[in-house]
């Protein structure tokens, strides 16, 4: 096992029991009416987790980083999160994390560490590259769980970040 799966592993059992502590109700409060619920910040972890896992897996065969991106907020409308239970979120959510945990644990240091310029890191991650700037498939393995653990705290105060940092990571 590599340290991102560890890392994933770690950030499910670390936001599992502060998730479940939700109510329903609480689940379902939208703090302005453009803006997301608890129920679809949940939602779009799981679109999250959908996308990246595609991309990890064919990072090898394409030879390039370069990603299709997807509309967030017509995923989270169209999958209608806000009229989901909140447990089945949750367990789609760790399950669906904890498949890809298994997968990021086969990916080879080669693969995460090898550099490229040809990449979109500028249009899909959260913590932006500069186009034609080296980067690597790990570089993305770590936006996501940094993007993951944003949005978890946004979810939950109990929940505790285990501080994704990318020098402990690369």
């Amino acid at each position: 096992m590599n340290t991102y799966s560890s890392t994933l592993r770690t950030i499910l059992f670390n936001a599992s029991e502060p998730l479940k502590a939700i109510s329903e109700a609480d689940f379902a409060v939208k703090p302005a009416p453009h803006k997301w619920s608890k129920k679809e910040i949940l939602g779009h972890l799981i679109d999250s987790a959908y996308n990246n896992h595609q991309r990890f897996l064919r990072a090898e065969a394409q030879g390039d980083l370069v990603f299709q991106g997807y509309n967030q907020d017509e995923w989270v409308l169209k999958n209608n999160y806000q009229n989901r239970y909140a447990e089945q979120l949750h367990i789609m959510w760790y399950s669906v994390n904890f498949h890809m945990s298994y997968m990021i644990a086969g990916l080879s240091d080669k693969l995460l560490q090898e550099e490229t310029t040809q990449h979109n890191f500028h249009r899909i991650c959260m913590n932006r590259i500069p186009e034609g700037q080296p980067t690597t498939l790990g570089y993305l393995v770590w936006d996501y769980l940094f993007h993951m653990e944003h949005h978890l705290s946004q979810i939950s105060s109990d929940y505790e970040k285990i501080v994704v940092s990318h020098d402990k990571m690369v």
